[in-house]
């Protein structure tokens, strides 16, 4: 079971749209999904139970107890996050054991697993890394979310050296874009002088069918609206990038 983790340290990135997007994607490849929201603003969350019916359990358990399985169904399947998340970073370090080895126990009863961070360095975030083979990192074109990139990079790099060495960083995805702002495509242009090789090339732009869909707890691909055919384009143009980043996505 493939693990890709959805990662930036900064809020307001559209993390979580791009996680959510990215389960949908591979489920509508015909693959069994888990979806693991660690973020405590649980805005996937609100996404998916408009989807599927939520695990019996919620991510917290993930950290504290044995689980050797999960009910949900066929094709994807929501961990939730829950209040008691919050406890966790204030956890010993040895809750990252306990949920690594989760990991591996529910590894065969699923194609891919998807799991969205907090936008904060900690236990979940670590952890979230630690057990990844991929990482995908949605950022924003504007100049508080390019401040943050370095340290992400940082983190995301600090991760592989000590404790996860095959983790693949498939990379930077430019979201939100405004075509129109000329202080973001100068941003870009300054990402793909200094970052190219970190930098996936697509992007995502800022569209009120993304959120109108989230709201309905589908992805923009299956709004029945005109106005989402483009950004259906550009998110397939992106996951195209991702899958072959990855290996391809697996029969």
């Amino acid at each position: 079971m493939p693990i890709i983790t959805v990662s930036n340290q900064k809020g307001g990135v559209g993390k979580s749209t791009i996680a959510v997007h990215l389960a949908m994607a591979l489920q509508a490849h015909d693959k069994r999904v888990l979806f693991l929201d660690l973020d405590p603003q649980a805005n996937a969350s609100k996404t998916l139970e408009r989807r599927t019916p939520a695990a019996k359990i919620a991510s917290s358990q993930l950290f504290n107890e044995a689980v050797e399985g999960v009910d949900g169904s066929d094709s994807l399947t929501l961990i939730q996050a829950d209040s008691a998340m919050a406890d966790i970073e204030r956890a010993d370090p040895s809750v990252l054991i306990v949920f690594k080895r989760n990991l591996e126990n529910l590894a065969h009863h699923f194609d891919y697993c998807v799991i969205d961070t907090p936008p904060t360095l900690g236990l979940r975030m670590t952890a979230a890394l630690i057990v990844a083979d991929h990482v995908l990192a949605p950022i924003e074109l504007e100049e508080y979310s390019i401040d943050g990139i370095t340290k992400m990079l940082q983190t995301v790099f600090g991760v592989k050296e000590k404790w996860n060495p095959d983790l693949n960083f498939l990379g930077m995805l430019p979201n939100r874009f405004n075509p129109r702002s000329l202080a973001q495509k100068a941003t870009l242009a300054n990402l793909v002088q200094h970052y190219s090789h970190l930098l996936i090339k697509a992007r995502i732009g800022i569209r009120s069918s993304i959120p109108e869909a989230l709201a309905d707890g589908i992805p923009v691909w299956q709004l029945k609206k005109t106005a989402a055919r483009e950004a259906e384009r550009e998110f397939k143009a992106a996951f195209a990038i991702v899958y072959e980043k990855m290996g391809g996505i697996e029969s």
